[in-house]
């Protein structure tokens, strides 16, 4: 047992808890390091001395244990042993990717090789032929030098050094990109020989979304600058063609499009466009052309190599039904000696006959713009829907200048049972143009509201207007546009109008069967509907419904008809009567309209009272035939 006595050291120098300690005689160095907390930062890790008795018996480098896990030099301590740590001597930040980036205390004459070994040698992506090493030079400025590992792997490394092993290039040379509208887009082999169908094998490798009439590839050259080449992927299906057999080189990209949706087709344009951008030079202009006009995709694309007229349409999609191929203008701009440009026109006589005649097909230049014109009088398909009271309802396709009655008379003219003073008929312009007009009084009713507590003479009155304005803004907001034309259907089938109305693509007819009923709304005690009664005046239908309420304003009553006009009671009322006479008539409508007091919103209030009521009127008529 007197072999396992404690004995009492001395820990001093730059140790984290300097003193005395009593360990097991059996312990060594590091055991009596662990037990005064461990070396400081700025102590030395390689010159761990112990002395006995005055005299350096045994120096430990921590280095070897923990780098090495080399115990040998380890010694074990007697009473009265010293245990000293010198501060940290010269010292090298290595960094970059190697294993252990740090910095690394010098013990000697180290190498380039020996501090690389010590943070566990180069990592994975390391790249050993460019190591920088910065030194102080002889003038305290740093200095750098590009250090190759396998050539100068013992020069020697001093204090003070920073070491910087880089990382490998990201940039992969042996490979070609396949992008786009394919099956298995992404990098590929480049190998000697490679080409184009080697990634294009058949038609399965395309999307069905693909374009497979114009692809594009995008080559890199030696000095940065970028060039594209086009092909036509359907063109080398099945066969062995000059496009097929395109030869592909090292970091080649190879563009499949969209040939369905504009916007994926765009996204894949705009980088291409944006790099020949960014290499444009004085009087050479950028390699773009632009395509517009009746062509599937107008719009701006690469001028590749040996790009002709027929390739930009086949880029742009091919023409629409619409296109008048006989003959399409180029507009060119040639720049005389970078001075002067020069804007011309050139006719391409036809457009069909491109193949055919190499003439017409010519090369194109930088800022080639071209124009394909649509046929003249030609349009698109417009449709007018003709529903309810006529012989045969549905959609009919209208020709020029063709008019609502002749519609009408091909579907078969009007039934029994029709009641043309009734007809609804509405048109897609109209209800934009009330939606513009609802916007405007919407913003404007805002502002109003919000200035009305300053303007008003009264609280009192200030509230009423606010209320009455709310309300109307909020039925302003939820109410929907109609787009209702007032007509006199009878008079146009009949003739007695002299006025024809054009159809256009997008307008309703819609013919009422003959109704029974005259509808009362607004301020009276019973809104409600009543059965006609040819010997009634608007008087009495009001009185039908009970009378006017205590808010009614009586001198500005009207009447909607079931064809959309309004008739006043009066002459200087807030609605002029839109066709003559005051006789009430099946499918009409009277209205009783609130007292409004005046105030300063009267105006816009009067203007949103018109609106609503013209929309509500005709809404409410469509859905009650």
């Amino acid at each position: 047992m007197g072999g396992l006595r404690s004995v009492r050291v001395f820990l001093l120098g730059d140790v984290q808890r300097p003193g005395a300690f009593v360990v097991s005689s059996l312990s060594t160095m590091t055991n009596a390091l662990l037990v005064g907390g461990g070396i400081k930062e700025i102590g030395s890790l390689r010159n761990i001395q112990l002395k006995r008795k005055g005299q350096v018996v045994a120096t430990l480098d921590l280095y070897d244990l923990l780098l090495k896990g080399d115990t040998s030099n380890d010694a074990r301590i007697q009473p009265g042993d010293v245990i000293f740590v010198p501060p940290v001597g010269p010292r090298v930040s290595l960094g970059g990717a190697v294993l252990r980036p740090a910095g690394y205390e010098l013990k000697g004459a180290e190498v380039l090789s020996e501090i690389i070994e010590l943070a566990g040698g180069l990592g994975a992506r390391g790249h050993a032929e460019w190591i920088r090493l910065e030194r102080l030079g002889p003038e305290g400025r740093p200095l750098v030098r590009n250090l190759n590992l396998s050539e100068s792997g013992d020069y020697p490394i001093a204090g003070g050094d920073v070491v910087s092993v880089p990382m490998a290039s990201v940039r992969i040379d042996n490979v070609v990109s396949l992008v786009g509208a394919v099956e298995r887009a992404g990098d590929y082999e480049w190998r000697e020989g490679i080409v184009l169908r080697d990634l294009l094998q058949d038609s399965e490798s395309l999307n069905p979304e693909a374009d497979r009439s114009y692809g594009l590839i995008r080559r890199e050259g030696a000095d940065g600058r970028i060039a594209f080449h086009h092909f036509s992927p359907a063109g080398f299906f099945g066969e062995v063609e000059t496009e097929a057999n395109f030869k592909l080189n090292p970091r080649d990209v190879v563009i499949l499009l969209d040939r369905k949706d504009s916007r994926k087709r765009s996204e894949s344009l705009q980088p291409l466009l944006r790099e020949l951008s960014l290499q444009s030079s004085p009087s050479k202009g950028v390699k773009l052309v632009s395509i517009s006009g009746l062509v599937h995709f107008p719009g701006t694309y690469p001028l590749s190599q040996g790009m002709t007229v027929s390739t930009l349409l086949g880029a742009a999609g091919g023409l629409k039904d619409a296109a008048y191929a006989s003959a399409a203008e180029l507009t060119r701009m040639n720049v005389t000696g970078g001075k002067l440009a020069k804007v011309e026109h050139l006719v391409i006589e036809s457009l069909s006959s491109l193949e055919a005649n190499a003439s017409l097909d010519f090369n194109l230049q930088p800022y080639d713009s071209l124009n394909v014109k649509p046929i003249p009088a030609w349009r698109e398909k417009e449709v007018v829907e003709v529903t309810g009271e006529v012989l045969f309802p549905g959609a009919y396709p209208i020709k020029s200048g063709e008019t609502i009655s002749q519609v009408i008379q091909r579907a078969g003219g009007l039934s029994k049972q029709a009641y043309p003073e009734g007809a609804i008929f509405t048109r897609a312009s109209l209800r934009a143009k009330e939606d513009r007009q609802r916007q405007r009084l919407i913003v404007q009713l805002e502002s109003d509201i919000a200035n009305l507590a300053l303007k008003s003479p009264s609280q009192q009155d200030a509230f009423q207007a606010q209320s009455v304005a709310s309300g109307l803004l909020s039925r302003l907001k939820s109410t929907e546009s109609v787009g209702r034309l007032v007509i006199d259907l009878a008079g146009l089938l009949s003739g007695k109008t002299d006025r024809s109305i054009e159809a256009r693509g997008g307008d309703r007819l819609f013919v009422p069967r003959i109704p029974y009923e005259v509808s009362v709304v607004g301020e009276v005690q019973f809104p409600t509907s009543h059965l006609h009664e040819k010997k009634f005046d608007m008087e009495d239908y009001i009185k039908r419904s009970g009378g006017y309420t205590a808010n009614a304003d009586k001198s500005r009553v009207f009447t909607v008809q079931a064809n959309g006009a309004v008739l006043a009671k009066g002459g200087s009322g807030w609605f002029s009567a839109a066709s003559g006479g005051g006789r009430i008539m099946p499918g009409d409508v009277i209205v009783a309209p609130i007292d409004v007091k005046q105030t300063q919103l009267l105006e816009n209030i009067t203007n949103a009272t018109q609106i609503i009521y013209q929309l509500a009127v005709a809404a409410a008529a469509v859905n009650s035939f």
